[in-house]
């Protein structure tokens, strides 16, 4: 009778490095497409510097939070989290093996992120702008937070898009109806003196009292950090309950 050899589980980093191949192997559908859409720009761009034209518009920021918080989406589209073809396949715990594909594709966006960096240094060079018109335009640290609040919406919740669209309409919503009530009954008056409100403004007046270099601090570890909190808290609910 032989007898059954147990292999160690792979080391984490393996792990990771696999997880990184994985995702790089099916986002390529995604990079033809982005490697297309810049070629089209940049010659659309320089067709116009020859011919004496701007060419390179340096104003306003570039949406990558929103391309980032939709990334996801794209890494795990094949592969869904909630499902049994592919986190039970792996000699892995799922909650860390749904983490170490959040952290490949994390890998993925930055590497993403600085082409795109380099691509817009150069179309600023050849435009003549300088590095304030191009490269300050992309709000690094929201990309960042914007993945990790999409990742967490996607390993914590079943029906992500019905959530986004449900949250999205809610909005718009009650957007609408307040100001339909400022329009017809001066609501800000009311609002004025409700508690919520003046705690509202004092929050924002406190915010706005601080420099920019302490604005840029603080919000960068409130998004960051509730960006990870909402993670982890979404991939505890990957977590494997061993049976006794």
């Amino acid at each position: 009778m032989s007898e059954m050899t147990l292999h160690p589980a792979p080391r984490w980093r393996d792990v990771l490095v696999e997880q990184v191949r994985i995702v790089g192997l099916s986002l390529r559908p995604v990079l033809l497409v982005v490697i297309v859409v810049l070629a089209a720009f940049t010659f659309l761009i320089a067709r116009d510097l020859l011919s004496g034209g701007e060419g390179f518009d340096s104003s306003g920021m570039f949406p990558t939070p929103l391309i980032s918080f939709l990334f996801p989406f794209a890494i795990w589209l094949h592969e869904k989290p909630f499902g049994s073809s592919f986190l039970w396949i792996f000699p892995v715990e799922r909650r860390r093996l749904a983490l170490a594909k959040v952290f490949a594709g994390f890998v993925w966006l930055a590497l993403a992120l600085a082409l795109f960096t380099a691509w817009l240094l150069a179309l600023g060079a050849l435009a003549g702008v300088g590095p304030a018109g191009t490269i300050m335009r992309i709000p690094y640290i929201g990309t960042i937070a914007t993945y990790l609040f999409g990742s967490a919406l996607l390993l914590g919740l079943r029906h992500p898009l019905k959530w986004v669209f449900g949250t999205a309409g809610l909005l718009l919503l009650v957007g609408g109806v307040s100001q339909a009530l400022e329009h017809s009954y001066g609501m800000n008056t009311l609002l004025g003196s409700s508690r919520l409100f003046f705690a509202t403004e004092r929050l924002h007046s406190a915010w706005g009292s601080l420099p920019g270099p302490g604005q840029w601090i603080l919000g960068t570890f409130l998004s960051l950090g509730a960006g990870l909190a909402a993670l982890l808290a979404a991939a505890s609910r990957h977590r494997e309950r061993r049976r006794r």
